[in-house]
């Protein structure tokens, strides 16, 4: 599908088109695979035990978690990461769309995504997806205005809180400038493909009205 996504009117009185994006990624891992990280295989970091430091032996696979210590029976878990990502809808004369950023930093280095990133330690994840909007878009937010859309896990053991906030009119939002992750700011008119899969993912139900 051929989409463009431009930023708002307020954004300096512009209209850019944010660059494509590459084709989004297959799924990497999954139950007997090679762990993954941007389509390439990664050393595990997880190889010995971290109660008696004697190393796993005989794993079915680098990525077989739980994972029992054949020294000292201990049993270790490999927890998923929380990532809060948000949707901000904005009106203007051309219709609704949402929110999206071209990173400048790795993963995804020159992709289209939603705002988004990791929840701080004691961090509301409400607040995070608030927090997140704001450093890479400069758009400020409350929390308390965030619902939860959707929670969607990746095989990369991310955990990934959709916030959907009220929509918006684009004349009250500030310019789009640079951040230290992005390049701005922009309005996605349609669903495409984003740099990370779940963001695809989340982009196409909210198009299709499954979030509202």
């Amino acid at each position: 599908m051929s989409t463009s996504s431009t930023s708002p009117a307020a954004a300096g009185g512009r209209s850019d088109t944010v660059r494509a994006c590459p084709p989004a990624r297959p799924a990497g891992t999954g139950r007997g695979r090679e762990p993954t990280r941007n389509g390439e295989a990664v050393k595990d970091s997880h190889t010995h035990c971290g109660g008696c430091g004697a190393p796993y032996t005989a794993l079915p696979s680098p990525n077989t978690w739980p994972r029992t210590c054949p020294a000292c029976g201990a049993t270790a878990y490999r927890n998923p990461l929380p990532v809060a990502v948000a949707l901000l809808p904005v009106t203007d004369d051309e219709g609704t769309g949402l929110v999206v950023v071209t990173r400048t930093i790795e993963p995804r280095l020159g992709g289209t995504a939603l705002p988004g990133g990791f929840i701080d330690h004691d961090e509301d994840w409400k607040d995070a997806v608030v927090r997140e909007l704001r450093e890479e878009t400069g758009i400020e937010a409350d929390g308390d205005d965030v619902r939860l859309a959707d929670a969607l896990s990746d095989t990369d053991g991310h955990l990934l809180l959709f916030g959907l906030l009220p929509a918006r009119p684009a004349a009250t939002l500030p310019p789009s400038v640079p951040t230290g992750e992005t390049s701005g700011y922009g309005v996605l008119r349609a669903p495409e493909a984003l740099a990370f899969p779940l963001h695809t993912e989340a982009v196409r139900s909210w198009f299709a009205g499954r979030y509202r």
